[in-house]
């Protein structure tokens, strides 16, 4: 039995979810920092032994400290130097598989800002809610010094299979320890340890407790841990314990990976703005353009490293309540609604960062040439002049690097021969830049429902509210995808390129009934002298659709061993057949690009605006631990809006998707 717990108390911070995201954030500067100082005070006054510590994320402690007022600033500055505020490592909680090194060392610097400024060494960090995140953290947290992770998972969603206390390794053998635990933190006991660690939650975005709620759970984990001496600690102190049994704990070198990274797919035009911020930001930075220093440049990156976090909008449940209008006729009718627009507003707010991080860097030249290149990737419709409509039996190309044949019925590549090695890429089943729409049904979330959620959730009101679209079966949306159809196609010769472009469209059925696009255009250019295919995929007139949908954009080449496929996330890559179970080996979001190379050959894409990969075949709602056929290829999911709790749940915007494929 431990002699010693540290007992940390904290909150749950979702930059949303409660309230519209600026709301949420005001209430903690204004009430729940304020509050967590004075209750702080008053158990130290009280004469009694229990003390409180209130621990967050650097994010808040950060950014309240920018905006606080002399005396406001001078309080939490004393209450810091009392040891009665406390931050980790890590801003709040992200999807981190949807950043890049830089910006996550840039999350990474608050924490250490503050610890150069209160002359503190934060080594420990934590992450509440999402279930999993990718091993490329590992070498980026050791990087900054930190040796403890603290994962706490939804309550209502499966924990990946690891050991609940083990050190996470990667290949250039960097490590930190990792506590794993259901629940966002509750009391850990460890064998051999004379120290254990507790946690006092409150609700999410709830504050810290009152001085008679911080007895109270004084009083519920003194009854869990007999005799024990229960004090109020950090997670730093906590982590310094562990190095005495660092060595014994188990090793665990797989990915984990995300199981909610499908909501990310939510907000393309999001995803697509944020990624190209994030190139021009790593050019402004390789070519000495940007620094830190410059105080323009780091409010953007202050702004930017909002959008990863992981809270999309409003809570469903509270703001959106409905179970009834999901078909399109009813979606139509009830958009209007009170309810329907906050809720929709909430998603609008959170996109707002792409913009909020242009707007920081003020009169800079840096300033113009973000806004300039997030005009260049706006969709824009073909204008056909100067193009030559080819007939079906015509669909094919010849360039110096490749003969392409096209497949006249849906626009894919179905034969491609590398001139140089004749290596045969593509074939009938092989195709490359196969598009597809898919919907869902009632029936896919009740199976969705028993694999994922934990069987103590199973009757839990919220859980099903949150993971699945209660009163679907009233809109009976049929479970099946349907192939785009080529209508058309062009050829165009210039200077620099072969091009090739496909007029593409759905059945009326998804289209009509649910929210497949009317309109798209696939565009192929063959650059002269490279190696390489870009592709350039538009849609237009797209439906908003409440029912669950996805849209696909496949690759799918030949390959002499699959088993070499690598996903590039964080800056490292990872396979996906090393993946642990219960993380998510169906469903990926690739950074840079996902790459095949073995011996000679080599068959890369990177995927600029959509980074969500299915590895074998375009699984969701299917959680299971089966792990995929890589001979299968790679199926980009540009859109899907399966998620409920509070990721965009409708889409009708015009959409651009960018590839590029090198050999």
């Amino acid at each position: 039995m431990a002699n010693n717990i540290h007992l940390i108390f904290k909150t749950h911070l979702d930059v949303g979810f409660t309230d519209y995201a600026s709301v949420v954030v005001d209430n903690y500067f204004k009430k729940y920092i304020p509050a967590s100082l004075r209750v702080a005070r008053q158990m130290r006054d009280s004469g009694r032994p229990e003390r409180f510590i209130w621990t967050t994320g650097s994010w808040l402690i950060y950014e309240y400290l920018e905006q606080a007022s002399p005396n406001e600033r001078a309080a939490m500055e004393a209450a810091i130097e009392l040891g009665e505020i406390a931050w980790h490592a890590l801003p709040f909680t992200t999807h981190t598989e949807l950043m890049d090194p830089e910006l996550y060392r840039f999350g990474l610097s608050l924490s250490q800002s503050l610890d150069k400024r209160f002359g503190k060494k934060t080594v420990a960090a934590k992450l509440t809610d999402v279930p999993g995140h990718t091993r490329g953290i590992v070498p980026l947290l050791a990087e900054a010094g930190v040796t403890f992770l603290h994962i706490g998972v939804n309550p209502g969603s499966t924990v990946p299979k690891v050991p609940r206390l083990f050190r996470w390794k990667d290949e250039s053998g960097a490590e930190l320890v990792v506590m794993y635990e259901s629940g966002y933190g509750s009391a850990f006991m460890i064998d051999g340890m004379e120290d254990s660690l507790a946690f006092g939650h409150t609700s999410d975005n709830h504050g810290p407790q009152s001085p008679e709620q911080v007895l109270d759970v004084y009083r519920e984990k003194r009854a869990i841990f007999p005799g024990a001496n229960v004090f109020a600690s950090t997670l730093d102190q906590f982590a310094k314990k562990l190095e005495k049994i660092r060595n014994l704990l188990p090793v665990v070198e797989q990915e984990i990976g995300d199981t909610w990274i499908h909501g990310i797919g939510s907000d393309p035009i999001k995803v697509s703005r944020y990624r190209e911020l994030l190139r021009l930001r790593m050019e402004w930075l390789q070519n000495k353009k940007a620094t830190y220093s410059d105080q323009r440049f780091f409010n953007f990156n202050r702004r930017l490293l909002l959008v990863p976090e992981h809270t999309w909008g409003m809570d469903e449940k509270t703001y959106l309540g409905d179970h009834d209008n999901y078909d399109a006729d009813k979606f139509k009718a009830s958009r209007g609604q009170a309810n329907f627009k906050k809720f929709e507003s909430s998603w609008v707010e959170k996109r707002n960062y792409i913009q909020s991080a242009v707007n920081a860097l003020e009169d800079s030249p840096l300033a113009q040439e973000a806004r300039d290149r997030l005009e260049a990737i706006r969709p824009c419709m073909p204008v056909l002049e100067g193009w030559k409509k080819l007939s079906p039996e015509h669909y094919t190309l010849s360039t110096p690097k490749f003969e392409v044949g096209f497949n006249p019925s849906d626009g894919s590549i179905l034969s491609l021969i590398d001139r140089s090695n004749k290596n045969q890429w593509s074939g009938e089943k092989h195709p490359l830049g196969v598009m597809n729409y898919q919907t869902f049904s009632a029936n896919d979330y009740d199976r969705f429902f028993y694999q994922y959620i934990i069987p103590e959730m199973h009757t839990s009101s919220w859980a099903r509210e949150d993971f699945t679209k209660p009163g679907l079966e009233l809109g009976n949306p049929v479970s099946r995808s349907w192939d785009a159809t080529a209508k058309e196609c062009y050829t165009r010769q210039t200077d620099v390129s072969s091009e090739v472009l496909f007029s593409l469209t759905f059945e009326n059925e998804c289209v009509a009934s649910y929210g497949a696009p009317n309109n798209v255009y696939l565009t192929y250019q063959f650059p002269v002298g490279k190696s390489s295919i870009y592709i350039d995929l538009q849609w237009f007139n797209k439906p908003a659709c409440r029912m669950p949908e996805a849209l696909w954009f496949a690759f799918i080449p030949y390959v002499p061993r699959a088993a070499d496929w690598k996903i590039e996330k964080l800056g490292r890559t990872i396979s996906p057949l090393a993946v642990v179970e219960n993380g998510n080996r169906h469903l990926h979001a690739a950074g840079q690009f996902v790459e095949f190379n073995h011996e000679n050959l080599k068959f890369k894409v990177t995927p600029l605006d959509s980074p969500l990969v299915a590895p074998g075949i375009p699984s969701m709602l299917d959680f299971n631990n089966n792990l995929p056929d890589l001979e299968k290829g790679l199926h980009f999911c540009l859109l899907n809006n399966l998620w409920g709790t509070n990721f965009p749940m409708w889409f009708e915007e015009d959409c651009r998707f960018r590839f590029a494929i090198d050999f």
